[in-house]
């Protein structure tokens, strides 16, 4: 059983807890991250979700996942991308790229920055198949072919990471 922490609509604990799988009272909110690892070479590492996850089973996605009790968002993008991928996130090579309030959550998006490869990878099978590495215009095709999560934040996330990797992520990720 997934116990998470509630937060109101200022992103402030509200000292009750949550059972993952029961609806969230209105006006609660819980914790959730997306993490999105960066290469070297400005590719994004995304996953692709098992057949028999209840939301999106089969899709290209990022790492996610919520924060349990007691958590913050840095320690669950830490717990993530190692639970899934097997991918150490640490202060050096991760940095928080925004966060937002959804309907019932407030997400934290996350850069993480590897040159892991994909045979270095240690897929949770419960929850991952495959991974692989991808440029920002690759994504844009798997979005319109309908096999990717669609994030609503993309291009934002393309244009800040643009900015932190520079002409990295400008001579490799346009030319793909």
């Amino acid at each position: 059983m997934e116990i998470w922490d509630i937060y109101d609509k200022c992103f402030i604990k509200t000292g009750r807890t949550h059972e993952r799988g029961k609806p969230l009272a209105e006006g609660d909110y819980h914790l959730v991250v997306h993490i999105y690892p960066i290469n070297t070479k400005g590719q994004i590492l995304i996953q692709k979700r098992t057949d028999t996850l209840s939301w999106r089973p089969g899709y290209w996605a990022a790492t996610s996942g919520s924060a349990i009790v007691g958590d913050d968002a840095f320690i669950t993008c830490q717990k993530e991308l190692w639970e899934e991928l097997g991918i150490k996130a640490t202060r050096e090579n991760s940095s928080l790229a925004m966060m937002y309030k959804r309907h019932n959550s407030f997400c934290a998006v996350w850069i993480v920055r590897t040159d892991v490869s994909i045979e270095e990878l240690s897929l949770q099978p419960s929850e991952v198949v495959d991974a692989k590495w991808v440029s920002p215009s690759e994504i844009k095709t798997m979005g319109e072919k309908g096999i990717i999560v669609e994030y609503f934040y993309m291009d934002f996330l393309f244009q800040l990471i643009e900015e932190e990797f520079g002409t990295i992520w400008g001579s490799s990720a346009s030319n793909n």
